[in-house]
Order: structure tokens, then C-alpha cells, then sequence
């Protein structure tokens, strides 16, 4: 099958799921091949404003470039936030031949049942019971992994890992030889930056290059894979 029919087949489940949880659960469909466009099917995205055609975020961004899938066919209970609202959230990836092709999201809304437990938590607290305390935060940390932003777009993504490779080369841009900027560019094309929106030129701004020489280096690359 290709990876077209794979995801397609996950589309009904996504109305599935949005009726069987509730409007408390956004859940999100994404085709990783365009990470720029890739919710081809969401139910529930109000709660972060996402929409077909949104995004990945930065979380799934990084774990399809880590290839963290490789090892787990899922991911579940750990923390996100979008529009101020806590989620607890969990992925399924969806694999064609072991490739990461898709994730299957499920962003459950926690804030009512957060600010619930706290309430509860003071109130308790007032009563002669020997100091009764609940945790308010009490939720798994999704195997350590850091927080997910569900409503902040990829590209503001892109910016930040381009001055984050440059700056782990602990070489300022105006110090750099052609090689070691070729280098950057190299590492930023093995994480699929260059194919976003904008990016070669924040590429070619970050690095003090023209976008003609940051295409040049990504050709030369090509040719030496």
C-alpha cells in the first residue's frame, strides 16, 4: 500500500475517536511528508486553533527527525499546552515498512479537572484533618519528554533550530570557513529544514550567505549522498 492509502484508512477513525471522547479530546491526523501542511484530517480544533493544513508542531517535528518512533509504535500521557490550556496528550505513529508515514493525536483538555483538584486541594486544607493534600500536578511526564506546544506554528520552529545549530558549532557566523558553514547547512538539510517556508533564507540571513549559496550547498550534498 502506499502511504497515501495507509493514512487514508486512519481518517474515519479520527471521527471515531472525536465522537467517542468528547469535545474535551481534539484529535489530529498528520501526514509527516509535508510538515509545512500536515493535519489532513482534525476533529475538535478549537482547542488549538488548528485546522487541515495547520502544521506539525515543534514536539512531533523533533521526534520524526530523531526517529524516536523507531523503537515505539506510540507515545502516551504527556503534557501539552495550547491557548493557555493543559492537555495530557498521546501519539500513535503510523509506519509504512518501519518509515514514519503519520502520527495519530489525541489532545485531552485538563484545565477544568486541573483547577478542580486545586479548589478541592484548599479546601481541604481549611479542615482539623491533620493537613490533607492532594496533588494538583500529578500528571506522567510522558517519559521525559518536554512539553508539546499544539498551537505554535513550525515555522517560528525552523527559526529557532537554524540559531540553535549554528550556535552548537560554537563558531559565530563571521568566523566560519565555507566549509564549516557548509557543514550547518548540511545538518540543517539532514533535518528537512530547508524544505519549510522561509527557510533558506533564515538560513542564508543566520550564516551570512546568499540564498543562491545556501542552494548550492544543499546540491552539493545531494551529490555526495
Amino acid at each position: 500500500m502506499t502511504d497515501s492509502e495507509i493514512l487514508n484508512l486512519f481518517i474515519p477513525f479520527v471521527d471515531f475517536l472525536g465522537q467517542v471522547l468528547g469535545e474535551n479530546t481534539e484529535v489530529v491526523l498528520h501526514d509527516v511528508s509535508c510538515p509545512e501542511h500536515s493535519v489532513v484530517a482534525i476533529r475538535h480544533g478549537f482547542h488549538s486553533g488548528r485546522t487541515v493544513g495547520s502544521s506539525l508542531t515543534d514536539f512531533a517535528f523533533r521526534v520524526k527527525n530523531n526517529k524516536e518512533y523507531e523503537n515505539h509504535d506510540y507515545l502516551i500521557n504527556y503534557r501539552a499546552k495550547a491557548k493557555g490550556n493543559d492537555f495530557i496528550a498521546s501519539t500513535y505513529y503510523i509506519k509504512n515498512e518501519g518509515r514514519l508515514i503519520g502520527m495519530l493525536c489525541l489532545n485531552t483538555n485538563t484545565t477544568a479537572s486541573r483547577d478542580f483538584i486545586q479548589s478541592a486541594a484548599r479546601f481541604f486544607e481549611t479542615l482539623p484533618m491533620g493537613g490533607c493534600s492532594f496533588l494538583a500536578d500529578n500528571t506522567p511526564d510522558g517519559h521525559g519528554y518536554s512539553e508539546e506546544n499544539l498551537d505554535i506554528p513550525i515555522v517560528s520552529l525552523a527559526e529557532s533550530i537554524i540559531a540553535k545549530t549554528i550556535a552548537d558549532s560554537n563558531i559565530s557566523p563571521e568566523r566560519m570557513t565555507r566549509a564549516e558553514k557548509m557543514q550547518i547547512v548540511w545538518e540543517l538539510a539532514d533535518q528537512g529544514i530547508p524544505r519549510m517556508k522561509g527557510a533558506i533564507s533564515e538560513i542564508a540571513k543566520q550564516l551570512k550567505l546568499s540564498e543562491s549559496t545556501v542552494y548550492r550547498y544543499i546540491s552539493q550534498k545531494s551529490d555526495n549522498d
